[in-house]
């Protein structure tokens, strides 16, 4: 008999009148790929975030392949590629944040990240463009909802004459306010992308991924990358009186489409997902609130996690000064008995990772990711998730 789930990592939010709304949504609507409601999600998307472009599209790893095509095309149409090719990453972040790039041809430089938040510091990020001076691209990645100051991570990139880009998908209704008191979302800042997924903020129980960018003829390049390169639908600008207008390729794309089912879909789940959003800083406060209180062994994110960060899942991290060594086994083999689910700190250490063995990571070089690949796992946080089990579990665990 398989043990009962006390906290699972994640929950579909969708009732019973969801399936139902889909279900006469399907016997009614005739078009069920990319259409009307794909966008209206990216205007749902646009209005709340503040960000004039959002494209949909399949997934978040087609998001970041796009984001990650765009940068190969500007560097090819300034003649500087392939020599300028170097792209930094975290070390513990997502396979696809690096995959997509290192596919294409891009040769990575990993970072150690050494925040209290899971993420690249400022000092980290300068240090690293300090000591490698061709980079040309820094793809940043905000893990679980958290990332440091953004606007000061862009300043250190333009210093360097470095291109900062960013990965959101866990971090979609998080904000900053970094140097002002108007919190902005974290995907109204620089070209990103999201990634709507069944663990993730808002979801549509399939892949769906969105890209978010500040310029008008980007967007209309993401807007065409995705539908094989074609202008049909854009503007006159982009015609070519020698071909049929619906079938000219102005550039080399792929079908990196979603579909009106899916774009419907997410739209139900948006709204709530919003209203959750503050749900879920709360549980997080409390959480942490009650490490802080009983234990010492645990690292606590900074203060400004309570002010804009909204957290996509509860980090369990032990302090590396801890003295101990046993805790995070203590813990694990705890909430298994309890019936909590958990999962490793997203991936780690890269370079722990078979398909990383190439590139001869160095521990030694890398220490906080190695340390998190050992000592940090999360918890799930979505919407059944409640006070009391966070009151149980965050006492119980500081007890060990």
């Amino acid at each position: 008999m398989s043990k009962k789930i006390y906290w699972s990592l994640n929950e579909s939010a969708f009732t019973f009148w969801d399936k139902c709304k889909i279900f006469y949504w399907l016997c009614t609507e005739k078009i069920w790929t990319q259409g009307e409601y794909v966008k209206k999600l990216e205007q749902k998307w646009s209005k709340y975030t503040g960000c004039p472009y959002v494209i949909a599209v399949a997934s978040g790893s087609a998001a970041n392949e796009l984001i990650a095509l765009r940068r190969k095309w500007e560097l090819e149409q300034k003649g500087n590629w392939p020599k300028n090719n170097k792209v930094a990453f975290a070390a513990n972040s997502w396979v696809s944040n690096c995959s997509v790039w290192i596919n294409l041809g891009f040769e990575p430089v990993f970072i150690d990240p050494t925040g209290a938040n899971l993420c690249v510091t400022v000092r980290d990020l300068t240090r690293t463009l300090d000591n490698n001076p061709d980079i040309n691209t820094v793809f940043y990645t905000s893990l679980l909802g958290h990332s440091e100051p953004i606007e000061d991570l862009i300043a250190v990139c333009e210093s360097h004459n470095v291109k900062f880009l960013m990965d959101n998908c866990e971090s979609s209704f998080s904000g900053d306010n970094t140097h002002t008191n108007v919190t902005r979302n974290v995907n109204n800042f620089v070209t990103s992308s999201t990634s709507c997924y069944f663990s993730h903020f808002t979801s549509p129980n399939q892949e769906l991924g969105l890209v978010f960018c500040q310029d008008e003829e980007e967007a209309d390049w993401y807007k065409m990358a995705r539908n094989h390169g074609m202008t049909r639908g854009m503007s006159a600008k982009y015609k070519n009186p020698k071909v049929h207008p619906d079938f000219d390729f102005y550039l080399l794309g792929s079908n990196y489409r979603t579909s009106n089912l899916i774009c419907y879909m997410a739209l139900l789940d948006f709204d709530r997902a919003l209203a959750f959003s503050k749900k879920r800083r709360a549980l997080a406060c409390l959480f942490y609130r009650i490490l802080r209180l009983n234990s010492n062994n645990f690292e606590i994110p900074t203060d400004n996690f309570a002010q804009y960060i909204v957290p996509l899942a509860l980090p369990v991290v032990i302090r590396q000064d801890a003295n101990r060594p046993d805790l995070m086994n203590k813990i694990k083999g705890y909430l298994e008995a309890k019936g909590v689910m958990t999962r490793p700190l997203i991936a780690g250490w890269l370079g722990a990772h078979t398909a990383f063995k190439k590139y001869n990571m160095d521990p030694k070089d890398f220490p906080r990711s190695v340390w998190l690949n050992d000592n940090a796992i999360y918890l799930g946080l979505h919407h059944k998730v409640t006070p009391k089990m966070i009151i149980k579990i965050a006492r119980e665990i500081s007890e060990l």
